[in-house]
């Protein structure tokens, strides 16, 4: 009988049922692939992180989605995985900042979890960017919705294809929740579809964005972690925001009800998640 420590999150907010849903499992290393894509599909979350111990870092972290994929990198996910190690004082999270160095298939991303403000804040480097012009052909959108002054990109990382709406209004009637997503993300292997704009619900805000991952089983996303980087470089690459921007707030899920939001952090060669998360609750599985 082998028993295993199990949390859900609510990710990129402070609220419950706000943000993106995850779970964690920890000590999650003699689980095997199979048993992992059973707990994730159990969750039917559209990401559960599993935490691991690893040879190169201080601990790594694998993700799959409820119909068994297995992701390079999850924002959200990462985020839940974080928040648990807090409420829990792994790898001796006890002091007001603490950083690690953590193994993911997307490369060793450095990680930070900082306990000096009242609600604890996750703080993650995003994968490298690399972007080349793609087109969204076949996609079967309304192409008055989208700003075509903007170029279709793809992001060859996390293989997200952006695309640009003219505003809150073209992207609220936005959607890509059908057959034909489906099978143009299949065919040009495609994680995710972000389409965003530089119009916020928050004053505060800068972008707001939505994502879609048909191919992966999520018709739409709550809240995207992994394409987060590649709106800030998009959006600062094409004037969408202030090129000398230090940090911008990005929002996503409100046209769902489960608002969320994100801080990007700009340095010169990386971009830098600040999130936070509330935890829901703890359980076991007992297999």
């Amino acid at each position: 009988m082998r028993i295993y420590n199990l949390h859900k999150i609510d990710s990129f907010t402070n609220q419950l049922f706000g943000g993106n849903p995850t779970a964690a499992v920890v000590d999650a290393d003699t689980l095997s692939d199979k048993e992992m894509k059973q707990i994730a599909r159990e969750m039917n979350l559209s990401e559960t992180s599993f935490i691991l111990r690893s040879d190169s870092a201080d601990f790594r972290l694998r993700y799959f989605t409820p119909t068994g994929s297995e992701i390079r990198f999850c924002g959200h996910a990462t985020v839940g995985a974080l928040c648990t190690i807090a409420k829990k004082k792994l790898y001796d999270c006890t002091k007001p900042y603490n950083q690690y160095r953590v193994e993911t298939n997307a490369g060793i991303l450095n990680m930070a979890i900082d306990l000096t403000h009242d609600t604890p804040r996750y703080i993650i480097e995003a994968p490298p960017v690399e972007f080349e012009l793609s087109h969204y052909e076949g996609l079967s959108i309304d192409e008055s919705l989208i700003d075509k002054s903007k170029p279709t990109l793809l992001e060859k990382t996390n293989r997200v294809l952006y695309l640009v709406a003219k505003n809150l209004e073209s992207l609220k009637k936005l959607d890509l929740t059908n057959s034909n997503a489906l099978e143009f993300a299949k065919n040009r292997n495609l994680v995710l579809i972000c389409v965003f704009t530089n119009e916020a619900f928050d004053s505060k805000n800068q972008l707001h964005a939505r994502g879609y991952a048909p191919a992966v089983g999520i018709p739409e996303d709550p809240f995207t972690g992994s394409m987060q980087a590649g709106i800030a470089r998009y959006a600062l690459q094409h004037n969408m925001v202030p090129k000398d921007s230090k940090m911008l707030g990005v929002e996503q899920g409100h046209f769902m009800d489960r608002p969320g939001e994100v801080k990007l952090e700009i340095l010169l060669d990386k971009i830098r998640l600040h999130a936070e998360a509330k935890h829901v609750y703890e359980t076991n599985i007992t297999l």
